[in-house]
């Protein structure tokens, strides 16, 4: 059976780099390539974050440098002044503290991967029109990519199979008290991805809160004994380490949310909680900015095929990514 053909993209944080090495060591895919965008960090750490994560796998898989900046949203001045928000980091005792590390302290820095020359969205648009199958694509940051390929040529939505993202917020929110960052920093992009007409599975905050990990998950990941492994035991660890450190969370815990969209796509099954809902992306530039709007009203019809993930199945996904280390 042909492996299913994915686009990853990603904007290389601590649980991006975790869910690119699910993908890769699941033996589930035929990963085209990956993208990179901004988001956990600025474009220029992004892309280099990602190598390190290729050169740790030892694989050839093509990396693209896309967009650095929203399609729209640093067009309006102080836009982002009107919310508030929660900035993935602070100080702490004098030293900085960051959720996502501008470079991961626990690789070494990429010596012999390099990005690609052609950018990340040309790339895209051409390989999902030229292949001969269906092609998935996974974005786990901000949609800005993949909503200027469907801006580009609208055509390109008949050549994907479907689109599984990380991103919004129903009840779970981060950045903001009503926007999860993904879709915060490209609110624009996520609308347009969402209303392309493709299947889109949006796993929510609510879905990856559901599903989220402890140390001693940690220390199963670290038993495992590879290189992949304990580097993904470390990046939960300075997840759950950093987000107590600055106050962003309460409970030793952290989610790995990009691996759910990964896993999403090789088992559905472990999203436990999906519904087929009408909803959209606030774009107003105010309070709500970049929020997920769910229509739950009894009468209301969902117009597109976009699908809402409320739930995770913790158990199951550890269970999965475990596997995937142990393929190292």
């Amino acid at each position: 059976m042909a492996k299913k053909k994915i686009i990853l993209d990603v904007d290389t944080g601590s649980d991006d780099a975790v869910a690119i090495i699910s993908a890769v060591l699941s033996g589930e895919f035929d990963v085209l390539g990956i993208v990179c965008s901004f988001g956990n960090q600025p474009l220029k750490y992004t892309v280099p974050n990602t190598l390190q994560v290729m050169e740790l796998l030892n694989s050839d898989i093509p990396v693209f440098a896309g967009f650095g900046v929203p399609i729209a949203q640093d067009l309006t001045p102080g836009r982002r002044m009107n919310t508030l928000v929660k900035e993935a980091g602070g100080v702490v005792d004098g030293k900085e503290v960051e959720v996502h590390e501008k470079s991961f302290s626990y690789l070494p820095p990429a010596k012999t991967k390099k990005a690609m020359e052609e950018h990340g969205v040309s790339w895209m648009l051409r390989t999902i029109k030229k292949s001969k199958e269906k092609v998935t694509v996974i974005p786990v940051g901000p949609l800005t990519n993949l909503a200027t390929v469907l801006r580009m040529d609208p055509s390109v939505a008949d050549n994907i199979e479907e689109i599984v993202c990380m991103g919004g917020g129903v009840y779970v929110h981060n950045i903001t008290p009503l926007a999860e960052i993904n879709f915060y920093n490209d609110p624009e992009a996520a609308k347009i991805v969402i209303n392309s007409g493709v299947k889109v599975t949006i796993v929510t905050l609510d879905a990856t809160h559901s599903s989220w990990f402890g140390y001693d998950d940690a220390d199963k990941m670290e038993k495992i004994g590879n290189p992949a492994a304990v580097f993904a035991a470390n990046m939960l660890r300075h997840r759950i380490s950093s987000a107590n450190k600055i106050g962003t969370r309460v409970v030793e815990k952290s989610a790995l949310h990009d691996v759910l969209a990964v896993c999403a796509v090789i088992d559905p099954s472990v999203l436990t909680d999906v519904r087929h809902q009408k909803c959209d992306i606030d774009i107003g530039g105010n309070f709500a900015d970049g929020a997920l709007i769910v229509d739950n009203r009894p009468f209301a019809v969902p117009e597109n095929p976009t699908y809402i993930a409320y739930k995770g199945d913790g158990e199951k996904l550890l269970n999965m990514l475990c596997s995937h280390l142990e393929n190292f």
